[in-house]
């Protein structure tokens, strides 16, 4: 029997399967999916396309742009089925929307995704203050009620000359 290779396509792999195992076992996509559903015209989820972005962040961090050249020269379609033509900047600014208004639901279903799966310990808690320092003149008045007041403080990077805002995460 004779073996006759036609062509060869070389494309760098990095971490891409790495990133796309811990997508799949965090359900990344079903999340997305199931919490933002898309048209039942569209060629592919929100969740594959949220999915290959966030591979995109961890492999090729740079700004959100040509994501679709990316995907074509790295090899995304071999490892997430997903074909580079449908990453252009208007389908990913779809999905981006589509799941702007359910972060919290988002974030909160993949972290208690990532406890179970990963068997990670969460008797612990953390919790991390950040001050974010800020120009400008920002009169207590012109503040609205609802949100956190900027004002002068005791800012980590230490511009006590700055005002500053306060941000918990946890």
């Amino acid at each position: 029997m004779e073996c006759v290779v036609t062509s060869v396509v070389e494309k760098p792999l990095g971490a891409l399967p790495v990133a796309a195992e811990f997508l799949r076992r965090l359900d990344v996509a079903g999340t997305v999916d199931r919490l933002c559903p898309g048209r039942d015209i569209a060629h592919v989820t929100h969740g594959q396309v949220i999915e290959v972005l966030v591979a995109n962040r961890l492999t090729a961090p740079a700004p959100l742009w040509r994501v679709d050249r990316w995907a074509r020269e790295w090899a995304v379609e071999e490892v997430f089925g997903t074909e580079a033509e449908l990453l252009n900047d208007d389908r990913l600014g779809r999905a981006l929307d589509a799941i702007a208004p359910r972060l919290r639901e988002l974030t909160d279903g993949v972290g208690a995704r990532a406890i179970s799966e990963f068997g990670i310990d969460v008797s612990t808690f953390h919790w991390d203050m950040t001050s974010m320092s800020l120009y400008g003149a920002y009169p207590a008045d012109d503040q609205d009620e609802e949100y956190p007041r900027i004002k002068h403080g005791h800012p980590k990077d230490r511009r006590y000359d700055l005002k500053q805002i306060q941000t918990a995460w946890r």
